[in-house]
């Protein structure tokens, strides 16, 4: 399916909201947006109207596009070798807490909040969340039904291998692209392979935007600039996690590379995420302590964006409250306000998400299941989530450290509608993200 020109219209318009432009003209578009269904000629003055708004006035926060600019804003950190023997168990790793967060997370995507999750739980016996989720048969009163087909195939007990998911395919076309071109690809390399391998209903928001753009001839460069709304949102960020594994110990690599990926289809904060993630990856093979590592990821993200104040925000609260539930409300409180958390599909914006990462990251100190398990608990885009936090604390804790009622499910096993890679084994993934990693420290 395309998006309609007002469907795109109208997330645009909060996305504008979000960077600060002028409420009351936004308002006055809106509803001029929403009087009637849009023809695409018709959408295309809207389009001309947003483009020429005012800049904000005082806003509070640089966001800058550029790579060198961004690098020039940022201080990275200093960090210790990496022990080149670990680097391999540290690879899988993350592999294996990556598709374990993503397992856990994707019978919860997009279905209910916070609370009724937390219900749910409790009537499994499952509260708080340290395992698979439950599949309650019947199904309770005043839930609705998962919409996602594999809901079965994702609960506790009837898990045999790693489900497709995007959160898989991206993982493998960051290792694919790696081996085609290098570490010197470019967005245009990244869009080729989209239009290769992936099928246009398999992606979604900016990047169904942008592989429309694609198939149209417009440029890689520019595809993420036109009439893309969801350009903030969650998609680059879950396709970084290769980018830290293959520069271990090496943030601001990490962090470039994952730039690379991420421009094809995001801007600002939706580049900021991916750019955090790589970098939190490969700072987690040689840092044992997850503030350090998330302080180490926002080192390379502009300081005065909104994705660092709310990760910034995130560790105060969680060590100002009691309990990782009463540190959630300040997240949600705040998302709420600023980003719709709750109202449509405004769960799969970049910021909201980032929250719950570092939230999981901090309770999942000594804990990959507590950390994984928050995570995922707390709703939005819960396998997106869950995957990243596992794959962060994996890194760090070592293949050998995650528990086996975790990894034991999935066999070693993946699914892929990527030609060639379905039914890969997990380890040899990582072997072979090893080996481009041997490389990259040469």
């Amino acid at each position: 399916m395309m998006y309609e020109p007002q469907e795109l219209l109208l997330a645009e318009l909060d996305l504008r909201e979000q960077q600060g432009f002028d409420a009351g003209l936004l308002a006055e578009l809106r509803t001029a947006v929403s009087q009637t269904t849009l023809s695409s000629t018709e959408a295309d003055l809207f389009w001309q109207q947003l483009a020429n708004l005012p800049a904000p006035a005082n806003w509070p926060y640089y966001e800058p596009d550029a790579l060198a600019t961004i690098q020039e804003s940022c201080d990275s950190v200093e960090l210790p070798k990496v022990d080149e023997t670990a680097v391999l168990p540290k690879i899988y790793g993350g592999l294996l807490g990556r598709f374990t967060g993503m397992m856990l997370g994707k019978p919860l995507e997009g279905t209910w909040p916070a609370a009724q999750i937390w219900r749910y739980l409790e009537l499994a016996g499952a509260y708080p969340l340290r395992d698979y989720v439950p599949l309650l048969e019947p199904f309770p009163d005043g839930y609705p039904r998962p919409f996602w087909s594999r809901w079965h195939d994702t609960t506790r007990g009837n898990i045999s291998r790693v489900v497709q998911d995007d959160d898989v395919e991206y993982t493998l076309a960051a290792l694919l692209i790696l081996q085609q071109h290098g570490f010197g690809f470019t967005p245009a390399n990244v869009g080729q392979f989209w239009l290769d391998n992936f099928a246009y209903g398999r992606v979604f928001t900016a990047e169904r935007v942008v592989y429309r753009h694609l198939v149209n001839g417009v440029p890689a460069e520019t595809a993420a600039d036109l009439h893309n709304p969801y350009r903030e949102w969650i998609g680059a960020q879950i396709r970084a996690d290769v980018y830290g594994y293959v520069c271990p110990g090496q943030p601001r690599r990490a962090a470039a590379l994952a730039y690379q990926d991420a421009t094809l289809s995001h801007r600002r904060n939706g580049v900021y995420g991916a750019m955090w993630v790589a970098a939190m990856v490969a700072a987690a093979f040689v840092l044992d302590e997850p503030e350090a590592i998330i302080r180490a990821g926002l080192a390379e993200i502009p300081p005065h964006s909104r994705l660092h104040e709310a990760v910034e925000k995130v560790i105060g609260w969680v060590k100002q409250e009691l309990t990782w539930e009463d540190a959630f409300r300040q997240i949600r409180e705040f998302n709420n306000r600023y980003y719709n958390a709750d109202v449509g599909e405004n769960w799969i914006h970049t910021i909201p998400n980032a929250c719950l990462v570092a939230l999981g990251l901090l309770v999942g100190a000594d804990d990959f299941s507590a950390g994984v398990g928050t995570a995922v608990s707390c709703g939005w885009d819960t396998d997106c989530n869950g995957a990243t936090v596992g794959s962060i604390l994996g890194v760090m804790l070592g293949a050998e450290n995650i528990p086996e009622h975790w990894t034991t499910p999935l066999h070693d096993e993946i699914e892929s509608y990527i030609p060639g890679q379905n039914g890969r084994a997990i380890s040899n993934i990582a072997q072979q993200l090893a080996q481009l990693a041997r490389f990259s420290n040469k």
